[in-house]
């Protein structure tokens, strides 16, 4: 009796030693009354190319009387056991200078690193030697083993009991206005099915065009006032081709609040700039998916 009152003895130091540890709370002062909280992170591991992504999101509170300039939070993303660990791509934003009293602000972004297994990121305020690590919230987990790449023009690409996007390629369509090549109609669906913000891992769209800068051709400034079905119709110079990027509106989605949807409706402009229309060739104007953290890539040809 004395020997399994000992052990059960034993199992109770053992467990309030290590059963018990409390849980770091996800919000800190970083000067007085002004306080950065903690709310989402989500850890994407790409298997592939053996990589590691933390997206992060936080709020700064300002409970003071005074403004708060969010220059003074000089931060990194990091392994606190490891702080000089190098990123392979990041991306950090605020959406504020300066925070009003009794109001607050986002910081968001991503960091991207090399998968060697870190074990305490979090974010580390260099000035004034605070650490706040991901593990004082639930951390979300994405592998590239869940993406799913379609062909199809319609498809989601991600989905859990958390989070969804979807892509729609159904309705996209080329058109000529005002000097510019346009592409209109792609959609990419951002879904939160939680209580709270999240951030989101957004897809990059880019497109590209193949053709003729309008500026190099005769007659240039009559070009750039014709209709679609007038620009049509003219017999291009071809050694005038150019290859373009277009700059993309209409999207831009880094976090989500509660139950929250957002459709995004994204345009690609090209400035005088214009496909080949008497070739037959498909890759004039394609659009591309891209996410580093997710290791994915599509191609999308847009039919003129």
């Amino acid at each position: 009796m004395k020997k399994i009152l000992a052990f059960c003895l034993c199992f109770l130091v053992s467990f309030s030693l290590f059963g018990c540890k409390e849980k770091q709370d996800p919000t800190m002062e970083i000067q007085k009354d002004v306080t950065m909280e903690l709310l989402d992170v989500l850890k994407v591991t790409n298997e592939t190319n053996n990589t590691v992504y933390y997206y992060f999101l936080a709020n700064v509170s300002n409970d003071s009387k005074t403004e708060f300039s969010t220059e003074s939070i000089v931060y990194e993303i990091t392994d606190e056991a490891n702080a000089n660990i190098r990123s392979i791509d990041s991306y950090q934003n605020v959406n504020a200078q300066t925070i009003q009293p009794k109001e607050s602000t986002f910081i968001y972004g991503y960091v991207g690193y090399p998968n060697n297994n870190q074990e305490n990121m979090g974010i580390a305020l260099l000035k004034k030697k605070l650490f706040l690590p991901f593990s004082s919230v639930k951390v979300r987990e994405i592998s590239d083993q869940n993406i799913r790449d379609s062909q199809e023009d319609t498809f989601t690409l991600y989905k859990d009991g958390s989070f969804q996007f979807d892509v729609d390629a159904s309705n996209i369509q080329y058109c000529f206005e005002y000097g510019k090549s346009k592409v209109k109609g792609l959609k990419i669906t951002y879904q939160n099915k939680t209580d709270q913000h999240l951030v989101v891992p957004f897809v990059t769209p880019k497109a590209t065009l193949t053709g003729f800068d309008l500026n190099h051709q005769p007659d240039s400034k009559k070009l750039l006032e014709m209709s679609e079905e007038e620009i049509k119709k003219v017999d291009m110079k071809a050694k005038t081709i150019t290859k373009v990027e277009g700059v993309s509106t209409g999207y831009e989605c880094f976090y989500l609040p509660a139950k929250q949807t957002v459709e995004c409706d994204i345009v690609f402009v090209f400035d005088h700039v214009v496909p080949d229309f008497h070739t037959s060739n498909s890759n004039a104007i394609v659009i591309d998916l891209n996410s580093a953290s997710f290791g994915y890539s599509q191609s999308i040809q847009v039919q003129l």
